[in-house]
């Protein structure tokens, strides 16, 4: 029987599943970034602007299709990550959307390119990533439409659904030069899809900026 591995040696074991790690979130980083400037950008490129040669690249992402499914499943993550400040249950569904919307807009802006690309070669990728945050979405929608406040009729999974593509439309916009906007045009036209009334949309959107540039200064 081998005696148990002392503290240096496990310390030892535990540096290359680190390091591989780093070198993995390094790769999605220059990717993210090289994919949002340029959409058909080589492994090649992507492994340049990582600062690593193309076989490590390749060691972590078989193929430039798993590493654009990669990147998809960490924005969802970072969009999932907010779903625990989701109050499904608000006094004030529309108060909720609108902070929700503004909170991760910034998210879903930074990987807009990449799920763009990943629709048009994995839509199921994409789906099934951004499933466990439009589940959410659509259950706070469902009680906004109990409250009255959102009076669209359409099936809140739907409308989650809807609301997602808009985001993406905002950010294709913004990439053509067609919008110059902010995240504060993208909550006030979601919570227009939802049929909430134009001044009472825009006038809660403002309202939940002010809100949390007041948290950001207590934070």
């Amino acid at each position: 029987m081998k005696p148990p591995p002392t503290q240096q040696q496990a310390a030892g074991h535990g540096r290359p599943a680190r390091a591989r790690e780093r070198n993995r979130l390094a790769i999605l980083t220059a990717a993210q970034n090289v994919l949002s400037s340029n959409p058909n950008a080589s492994m090649d490129e992507i492994a340049e602007a990582a600062n690593m040669v193309r076989r490590t690249v390749y060691g972590h992402f078989p193929s430039r299709q798993d590493l654009i499914t990669s990147l998809v499943e960490l924005g969802a993550q970072e969009l999932i990550a907010y779903v625990g400040d989701i109050d499904v249950q608000a006094r004030d569904a529309s108060a909720e959307m609108a902070g929700l919307v503004l909170r991760t807009y910034g998210t879903a802006k930074r990987f807009g390119p990449v799920i763009e690309l990943a629709r048009r070669t994995s839509a199921d990728t994409v789906f099934a990533a951004m499933e466990p945050f439009n589940i959410v979405v659509a259950a706070l929608i469902r009680h906004g439409q109990k409250q009255g406040a959102f009076t669209s009729p359409l099936d809140p999974d739907l409308l989650a659904h809807l609301l997602e593509a808009c985001a993406l439309a905002f950010h294709s916009a913004q990439q053509k030069r067609a919008w110059q906007g902010g995240e504060e045009d993208v909550a006030h036209s979601q919570l227009l899809l939802l049929g909430v009334p134009a001044d009472k949309a825009r006038a809660t959107v403002n309202q939940a900026a002010a809100v949390l540039t007041q948290e950001a200064g207590m934070s």
